[in-house]
């Protein structure tokens, strides 16, 4: 069920982005209408429901009383539209048609100014024949709703007890960037360099206020638009590594922007091939492997680009022994900006979670890493491997005594990291959370023993 309710929400977020690009009748936005309207009858039947509601709070989209995780990832379009229309959620009846769901994607895409009152909302749906999809007032919070600590969730609260800026607006913000950049690119419309950059300040303080916070993030998937959060992610990986490397703040935001934007090329990519779930036969390859070229010159079409995003975009393929692709010209010197993005770029394919496989583990991905001999620079696969650990910031994990918690920070010993432990033994919530650092070594017999990758399933 939560995979289907996860679907249907980011199928509705990614349509108002797509509706944004294309015409009302174009038939990529006619098939999500389609998709959309049929999943749903679909799952409330199986759920034996009237009608799917959404609801909205802080930012995050709620299904009773439990916030969405991965949906809210994706779901900036949706919660904007929702602002705009001074409405606290969605209702979607089984009577929701196709059509009536390209209409709502049009008017998330036209409506730029917020109406008046949600009566004034709830008028200019009528008066395009939306009749199934109704608008609730703000939503209220019912008593049964699960706190973000029970979800271990995040709040971009730091130790001193402050609030900060929420890593999932960021996390929202760098998604939309990138989705507007795919799509430009897709269209031969101007890439919005500077919103890039500008968003890439909000990552490099996210990152180094919360970064334990961002990368739980990067544990949800993002369905048939992986390709963006993975964009994401790797900027949000590389600026990590770059500033635990001690980069100046200048050359952290240039290589956040460089990090969102390494992808573009793959808009030129056809979606049959993009995301084939089986194996691509060796035409296929050659195609995929054109979107390291295909990025380079989009970007070189614009005149605010930097050279490191040219450099991400072309290079971020190339092995430090000189193989990869693009084949490299006698003349070209490798970066250590690429080499740095192409040891991130690895291990968030390889940990990622992605519509054709599961998620691997760190220490599957490092021992893959560390056996392909000449592929990365040792030296900064070294300084990853020690800025990470063996269990990154955001994993949650069991303990040898049972209890359960995220971990917030790697520590020299890599695999005895510090744990923030949210839940006991007998797997309760702990309503005061405590820090544990592993390294100290306290309790010698005290250790990690297991990582979880489905925590629902952990806790239940």
């Amino acid at each position: 069920m939560k995979n289907d309710l996860d679907r249907l929400v980011i199928l509705l977020s990614s349509g108002i982005a797509q509706r944004k690009l294309y015409f009302a009748e174009h038939p990529k936005v006619r098939a999500i209408g389609q998709e959309f309207a049929t999943k749903l009858r679909n799952f409330l039947k199986e759920e034996d429901q009237e009608t799917l509601f959404i609801g909205i709070v802080d930012s995050k989209l709620v299904y009773n009383g439990r916030y969405l995780v991965g949906p809210s990832i994706a779901g900036g379009q949706l919660v904007e539209f929702a602002r705009i229309l001074h409405c606290g959620g969605f209702s979607f009846s089984k009577r929701t048609t196709g059509e009536e769901t390209q209409e709502l994607l049009g008017l998330a895409s036209e409506q730029r100014d917020p109406t008046s009152s949600l009566a004034e909302a709830r008028m200019l749906l009528a008066s395009r024949g939306i009749v199934n999809i109704e608008i609730a007032s703000h939503y209220s919070s019912p008593s049964s709703l699960t706190t973000d600590e029970e979800q271990i969730a995040w709040q971009g609260k730091d130790t001193g007890g402050t609030y900060l800026q929420s890593p999932l607006l960021v996390y929202q913000a760098l998604y939309d960037v990138v989705t507007a950049a795919h799509g430009s690119a897709a269209l031969n419309h101007a890439l919005d360099i500077d919103g890039a950059r500008s968003v890439s300040e909000y990552l490099l303080h996210s990152t180094r206020a919360s970064f334990t916070d961002m990368m739980q993030l990067m544990h949800y998937p993002d369905c048939d638009s992986y390709t963006v959060g993975h964009s994401v992610r790797v900027a949000t990986l590389a600026v990590f590594l770059g500033d635990s490397l001690g980069l100046a703040d200048e050359q952290l935001l240039e290589l956040g922007a460089a990090g969102l934007l390494h992808d573009v090329g793959k808009s030129k990519i056809p979606d049959e091939i993009l995301f084939k779930p089986g194996r691509l036969d060796a035409e296929e390859f050659r195609i995929i492997k054109s979107h390291a070229r295909l990025g380079a010159e989009i970007l070189l079409e614009h005149r605010n680009v930097s050279p490191m995003d040219v450099a991400a975009a072309w290079g971020h393929h190339l092995r430090h022994d000189g193989g990869g692709y693009p084949e490299k010209p006698p003349w070209a010197v490798r970066n250590q900006v690429t080499s740095l993005l192409q040891i991130c770029d690895v291990f968030e394919a390889l940990t990622a979670i992605r519509p054709y496989k599961a998620p691997m583990t760190p220490r599957s991905a490092y021992e893959i890493m560390l056996n392909d001999k000449g592929a990365f620079e040792p030296a900064l696969l070294d300084a990853f491997v020690n800025a990470l650990g063996l269990y990154p910031p955001g994993n949650h994990v069991r303990l040898t005594d049972g209890s359960h918690g995220t971990v917030i920070a790697a520590r020299p010993d890599i695999d005895r990291p510090q744990v923030r432990i949210t839940h006991d033994a007998s797997g309760q919530f702990l309503p005061e959370p405590r820090i544990v650092d592993l390294s100290r070594r306290e309790d010698p017999g005290l250790a990690i023993s297991e990582l979880i990758l489905d925590l629902d399933a952990s806790l239940a």
